[in-house]
């Protein structure tokens, strides 16, 4: 799992690569609603297991390409409406809502410093 840093006072978007196959084909994710989750991490690790109340609402991002690439993006920082973290540790958990399937993966850990 990739690592990212972000200063505590910084507000810039957090993106994660999300792949998505129906039937063994390549499958647009971008009808449906996206959230992230960032659970702080533990000291002895627990699994990252998101609250109701911790997921936050993402947005799409298509790059062009054959296949193009989808990107789950949330605004993290203390301005402009970003999800606000203090400093420390956290995995990074995106939640996808399909029908039937709802895949919840971590995405990465985000040391905000």
């Amino acid at each position: 799992m990739v690592t990212l840093t972000q200063m505590a006072a910084s507000t810039e978007p957090v993106q994660f690569r999300v792949q998505a196959t129906y039937d063994g084909a390549a499958y647009d994710p971008t009808s449906d609603p996206v959230s992230v989750a960032f659970v702080p991490v533990t000291s002895p690790p627990t699994s990252p297991d998101p609250t109701s109340g911790e997921w936050n609402t993402a947005s799409w991002e298509t790059d062009a390409g054959n296949p193009p690439t989808y990107w789950a993006s949330v605004l993290v920082g203390p301005a402009n409406g970003g999800v606000s973290l203090a400093a420390g540790s956290y995995i990074c958990v995106i939640k996808v809502t399909d029908n039937p399937a709802v895949p919840v993966k971590t995405g990465a850990y985000l040391i905000v410093v």
